[in-house]
């Protein structure tokens, strides 16, 4: 099969998972009648005790087909996918809800030993999603090969990618500048100029293969009941991504949380380098 044919839209119907008539219907029933005893949240829209459903504008049938690479594919807690289909245009993600509090909640008042317990077991299930072997050509791309999402990129595309390289990627972020062969805006100090020079030439250089990424290591998304680490939710931003991407998109994203951007240390690989090239990029073409 051809590396194109392998490129599945996010839409695509080969991506929905137990799409069957009887769970379409239970599904679009249940938004009408049970759905009216819970509270939404965002995107989400809880059905029955066990059962959540997501769907907005943005939501595609990517992130189903990502939650169920996971599944197969590691031991890391995740919501169990009961189905995903389209229905005139737009995706629903059913899944299972988890039944435990973000990370962030009393964690003040946790016991040093509790807290610990917790980044010990969201370390194994980093390094344990790091782990998976992207295909011999894969590049930036979604788990099954095709376009990425992350709505906190400063870019009109909706979604974005696949890239066939890193580089190709790094050369999409900064709008295709090649600062080697421009010249300087005269509102740049030179010193700014020098800065994105060489985080160009950094970007452009050579770079280990893809490492998949959840994309989204926020506190709202690591689910935990206890001193135990029961999920992790909100696949919709993951995919094959630059090693580092992990760790930077972590810390950047959490600038009014510096508690947490310190604790990032405690389970992901940091890349204070890469960090610094990131924070560069950011200031010139925006956030993440």
């Amino acid at each position: 099969m051809s590396r194109d044919a392998r490129h599945l839209d996010a839409g695509h119907e080969s991506l929905a998972i137990n799409n069957t008539r009887i769970r379409r219907f239970l599904t679009l029933v249940a938004l009408k009648t049970t759905a009216r005893f819970f509270r939404r949240h965002g995107a989400c829209v809880p059905i029955s005790r066990r059962l959540i459903v997501k769907s907005d504008a943005f939501v595609d049938l990517t992130e189903g087909a990502t939650m169920r690479f996971i599944a197969n594919n590691t031991s890391v807690p995740i919501p169990k996918v009961w189905c995903s289909f389209v229905r005139n245009g737009r995706v629903y993600l059913v899944m299972e809800r988890i039944r435990g509090d973000c990370i962030a909640k009393e964690w003040d008042e946790r016991s040093k030993e509790s807290r610990g317990k917790l980044l010990a077991q969201l370390k194994l299930m980093v390094d344990e999603i790091r782990s998976l072997q992207p295909r011999p050509d894969a590049g930036v791309e979604s788990c099954v090969g095709g376009s990425l999402f992350d709505s906190r990129m400063p870019h009109p595309d909706r979604r974005f990618g696949p890239f066939q390289t890193i580089q190709e990627f790094h050369l999409w972020l900064r709008d295709n500048l090649q600062p080697s062969e421009a010249e300087k805006p005269e509102q740049a100090a030179e010193q700014d100029w020098k800065d994105v020079k060489d985080m160009a030439a950094r970007q452009d250089g050579p770079w280990p293969r893809p490492v998949f990424t959840h994309g989204d290591l926020n506190p709202c998304n690591i689910i935990v009941r206890g001193d135990k680490v029961v999920g992790i939710i909100d696949w919709e931003f993951s995919g094959w991504y630059p090693n580092y991407w992990e760790y930077t998109s972590a810390w950047c994203t959490q600038i009014l949380r510096t508690e947490w951007q310190d604790l990032l240390s405690s389970f992901l690989e940091p890349f204070p380098e890469e960090l610094e090239m990131e924070r560069t990029r950011q200031r010139w073409w925006g956030e993440i």
